[in-house]
């Protein structure tokens, strides 16, 4: 796989090319099964030992298959994993290599079978556009079928990313059946979990936000894409749950972040009605004429926020961003009145006085 760095970019051109698959048959010889320890090393229990972490009365066994792996390993790699499984059900063993210039990184990812002697099904490849590590592969079952799927995991280098990709064996060609990994910001989770816990796995994108309620939009869809797609919104403050702000300036900015997480996701925030006492909807098409939301997938909303009228338990206050170079009085007005010990929205109008 080739998505991880540029760094290994020359070196692959000088990698051996896989072999056709009607020249690469070697001499056939039966491979024992993997001991029990090394069963256990992974929970679905295809990983193969290299030969040489075997006993020396079990190295012979699988001479072909170490021979093979020299034969087609690209320059300057090593050997990072081998995966046994039958892949698509037909009775004869598929092999998993994973190869890498790096101890924990896979750069190239061969699928091997079992037939007469061995041979190169295919080589897998990376989906992912933009610069990242393959961390692992794993051999999965992913639903309720006995079918077995290649799952890659990748990261960013700094770790703020996390993804996947799932590829199929079918009749002899690998199709990338689904990949995830947060590109366009280049941080947050997308990981492969049965959160309903009903054998089906899911495909689940987890978007942490640094705001007043600390929200996680998760969305999670079937992990072959099928179906619909859903949202559950997860609070990750002290109290796990909505909590009332008590201070006027953090209401402002708690409703113009809720504000943001409904347009961007669809989503229905029951929060949002218990900071007004406005009798409709204001027409907030024009927040974000005054309101810069970009840095809510990476810093959080930068808001200045100015008192400007302060009478009993009344207040008004000029909203802008903070990214503004310019003074000027352009921004929203809110005016908020406390209402049974809560601070509460009142009116949200447009103050475009320069």
């Amino acid at each position: 796989m080739n998505g991880c760095s540029e760094k290994s970019t020359n070196e692959k051109q000088q990698a051996v090319d896989p072999i056709k698959p009607s020249t690469q048959v070697v001499e056939q010889k039966a491979v024992t099964e993997p001991e029990p320890a090394a069963q256990e090393l992974d929970q679905n229990s295809n990983i193969v030992t290299p030969i040489n972490k075997r006993s020396s009365a079990r190295a012979t066994d699988s001479d072909t298959l170490d021979q093979f792996i020299k034969k087609i390993q690209p320059q300057g790699e090593h050997i990072q994993k081998i995966l046994k499984e039958d892949l698509d059900r037909d009775g004869k063993l598929e092999y998993v290599l994973a190869f890498g210039l790096e101890k924990e990184k896979i750069d190239d990812i061969f699928v091997v079978r079992e037939d007469v002697g061995y041979h190169i099904i295919d080589k897998l490849k990376d989906p992912v556009m933009v610069v990242h590590l393959n961390k692992d592969v794993k051999i999965m079952k992913l639903d309720q079928t006995e079918q077995k799927f290649i799952v890659v995991y990748s990261t960013s280098e700094v770790n703020e990313a996390e993804g996947f990709s799932i590829f199929a064996l079918d009749h002899n060609q690998i199709n990338n059946l689904n990949y995830s990994y947060p590109e366009a910001t280049g941080q947050g989770s997308r990981k492969l979990e049965d959160i309903n816990k009903d054998g089906v796995f899911e495909d689940v994108s987890y978007y942490r936000f640094q705001d007043t309620q600390q929200h996680t939009i998760m969305t999670y869809q079937k992990f072959n894409r099928t179906g619909p797609e859903k949202t559950k919104v997860l609070y990750e403050n002290e109290n796990e749950k909505f909590a009332y702000p008590t201070l006027p300036k953090d209401i402002i900015q708690n409703y113009l972040e809720d504000h943001y997480l409904m347009n961007r996701f669809l989503i229905h925030l029951p929060e949002m009605a218990e900071f007004t006492a406005l009798s409709e909807n204001p027409k907030n098409n024009f927040f974000e004429d005054i309101i810069d939301f970009s840095a809510m997938d990476y810093t959080g909303l930068d808001l200045n926020i100015k008192e400007i009228a302060n009478k009993a338990d009344q207040r008004a206050f000029l909203v802008k961003s903070n990214s503004e170079e310019e003074e000027s009085n352009q921004g929203l007005v809110f005016t908020l009145e406390k209402q049974s010990g809560k601070w509460r929205i009142m009116s949200i109008e447009l103050n475009d006085k320069l």
